[in-house]
Formats: C-alpha cells, sequence, structure tokens
C-alpha cells in the first residue's frame, strides 16, 4: 500500500484573545475559533531561557503523549497538538477551563468542598489506574469550571510510573508541604500522590475554617506521613468516598432482594481471581454490557454464557464456574440500576465489589488450577 501523506486542504486559523501566562518552559496564549465559536487554550514550548530549549523538550512531548491517552470528565480534554522537533517548538491545543483554581472556588464556595472533594478522588483515581503520576500537585493545577466540575491540568511533570532514573527531579518541584517519610527512602508513587492531594485539601480547611467536611477519617488516612500507614491507593478512597457520602440513602425491600439476588448469581460464576485483575469502573459500560448479555439470551430460561456476566465486571485474569444463572435475574437489575440515580448506582457497584473482595485471589504466575 502505498502510504502517502494526507495534505489537509487549509490550515487552521485562530483569533488570539490573550496570554493566560509565561512558564519556565511554555507559554500559554486564549484562543478562539470563530467558525465553530469555541475557546481554546494553546499551550507553545517557549522556555524563558533559551538555553533550556533542547533539554526540556521530552517533558513536553510527554505531555503530550499522556494526555492523548486519557479522557475523563475531571481531567483537562486535549483536542490537538502540533511538533516541530526541527525547531524545538510545538503546540497543544485543549480544553478551556473558565474558572477559578482549587483553593479560590472553595474560598468563596465552602459547602461544596464535600463534592469537589469527591471529584478531585476520582480525577486522580483514573490517573492511577492508567499508571500515571502527576507529580505537581498545587492548586493551580486544580481547576474548578463555573459549572462546579473539576479539571486536573499541567502534566508537564508527569510520568508513567516508572522513573527511577530521575526520581531527584521529583522531589525538588515546588511542593507547598513537608515531604512524607517516602522520600528518605527515594519512593514516589500513587500514595506519595495521594498524600500531597491530603495535604492540599488539609490545608484549604484549615485556612476556611471549614467544620463540616464529610470526609475528615478519609482525609487523616491520606496524610500520614508513615507509608506504611497511610490508605494506599485512590481506589480504596473512592470506594470509602462513596459509603460515607451515601449513608442516608435508602433501597426498598424489593430492591435490596433483586440485588441479593443478582449479586449472588455474580459471585457464583468466579472460583479465584487473579491478583492483579481490576474492577471496571465505568457505570454505564457496565450496564451497555448486562444488556448485551440479556438481548443475547432473550429467548433462553439460563444466561447461555455465565462468564459474559462476570466479564463486565472484571479486567484480567480469573478461573470461571458455569453456574445456571436465571434470565430473569439480570433482567430485573437491569431494570433497577437503570432506575435509580447515580448515587444509587454508585453505592451498588460499590457493594457489588465488595462481595467480589471476599473471592479467593491468586497470583499470575501460579500454575495451580482450581479443580
Amino acid at each position: 500500500m502505498d502510504k502517502k501523506v494526507i495534505e489537509f486542504i487549509r490550515k487552521k486559523d485562530f483569533r488570539f484573545v490573550k496570554n493566560i501566562g509565561q512558564g519556565g518552559t511554555v507559554k500559554t496564549v486564549l484562543l478562539k475559533d470563530e467558525i465553530i465559536d469555541e475557546s481554546f487554550v494553546c499551550k507553545k514550548y517557549s522556555p524563558y531561557y533559551e538555553k533550556h530549549k533542547d533539554v526540556f523538550f521530552s517533558n513536553f512531548v510527554e505531555e503530550i503523549k499522556i494526555l492523548h491517552k486519557i479522557y475523563h470528565k475531571n481531567i483537562v480534554r486535549v483536542f490537538n497538538y502540533y511538533l516541530y522537533p526541527d525547531l524545538k517548538t510545538g503546540y497543544i491545543l485543549m480544553e478551556y477551563v473558565k474558572g477559578q483554581d482549587l483553593k479560590e472556588f472553595i474560598s468563596k464556595n465552602p459547602h461544596l468542598l464535600n463534592d469537589i472533594f469527591a471529584q478531585t478522588l476520582r480525577g486522580f483515581n483514573y490517573l492511577e489506574k492508567n499508571n500515571i503520576l502527576h507529580r505537581d500537585i498545587r492548586p493551580e493545577n486544580i481547576l474548578v469550571s463555573e459549572e462546579g466540575i473539576v479539571k486536573i491540568i499541567d502534566f508537564g511533570f508527569g510520568k508513567r510510573i516508572k522513573f527511577e532514573d530521575d526520581f531527584d527531579k521529583s522531589i525538588t518541584l515546588n511542593w507547598r508541604f513537608s515531604p512524607p517519610n517516602d522520600f528518605k527512602n527515594k519512593i514516589y508513587d500513587f500514595r506519595t500522590e495521594i498524600y500531597f492531594v491530603g495535604k492540599l485539601f488539609e490545608e484549604i480547611i484549615r485556612e476556611n475554617l471549614i467544620e463540616n467536611f464529610t470526609f475528615t477519617n478519609i482525609l487523616n488516612d491520606m496524610i500520614k506521613t508513615d507509608i506504611d500507614k497511610r490508605i494506599n491507593s485512590f481506589t480504596l478512597i473512592n470506594r470509602r468516598v462513596i459509603s460515607d457520602e451515601n449513608i442516608g440513602i435508602e433501597f426498598s425491600e424489593d430492591n435490596k432482594e433483586i440485588y441479593k439476588r443478582f449479586a449472588s448469581g455474580l459471585t457464583s460464576i468466579f472460583n479465584k481471581i487473579e491478583q492483579g485483575a481490576e474492577y471496571v469502573t465505568d457505570i454505564d459500560k457496565i450496564i451497555s454490557g448486562l444488556e448485551s448479555v440479556y438481548r443475547n439470551s432473550i429467548l433462553e430460561d439460563y444466561i447461555q454464557n455465565p462468564n459474559s456476566i462476570s466479564q463486565c465486571f472484571v479486567n484480567g485474569g480469573y478461573y470461571f464456574k458455569s453456574p445456571e444463572f436465571e434470565l430473569n435475574i439480570l433482567r430485573d437489575f437491569i431494570k433497577f440500576i437503570n432506575s435509580v440515580s447515580i448515587d444509587k448506582k454508585r453505592i451498588i457497584l460499590n457493594n457489588l465489589w465488595q462481595r467480589l473482595d471476599s473471592i479467593k485471589r491468586y497470583r499470575e504466575e501460579s500454575d495451580d488450577l482450581p479443580f
């Protein structure tokens, strides 16, 4: 096949609106696309000192690689990029977040702290699941839009999980808090990110004299200086947040019965789950998968392939059994979960995860069979 270069008919034109700022390595401006009437933030790689142009270009490319692979409501979205390696420059065209940084927003809206805390954790949980460390956790890098949506920005120092070669760079960034004990052992991982996110919210709570914070116990477990005593993943934090923020929500006895029947059927499918397997967290994706399983067995009394249900909830290896799974149990559960609010959906999913937690785990390298 002839690999021809695709040439676009014309270049894309934007109208300059204003300068946003000049950092050590990038200049940021606001642009307007007048054809679609949308504003975009454009980051140009333009080091303040010319001698740094070659040195930090790889960081700029790395930020593009990171942002192009992630898509989450609470993380700034990249729309396009333009790189000119020969000239050691480039541009990132990204979402314009009209709003305030984290500290400014909470100082004016202290009553929204619980929601902003939960949103921020969901964003960092997504990064953790994609093995991306932010490494520059400051109020300026967590924005809140006018609609109250948290957006984590600025991945200029971000890196995929293995970066032993430049650990010193990670600990000399602009940390605003005393470092945890992790640094003494040259450790910087997601537990360290948890510490700095926690310290940031602790400072905000203290400065604004906020007393009605729902997640105080969770926060205290995030900011322990001893890494072995600190809660060790954003996934666990998010599950605790879901439990704590929905204590007052109740379900009818009929709904509880539908849940119990489905949960028992789900756990009966598994024999063992591989230690590194992860739970699916996208509720819409889970529901869509279950609906597909139901359609494929709609003329039957039982699900033809129960393993297709387990695949909706677990990513990774596991041994499974083939129990009889009644079609009406799946049908009732789909109707139930589609009928409730997003908060109740999260509670349901959190409870299913707790059921799955009780299933025996095995290590991937193990050759033992479950029979």
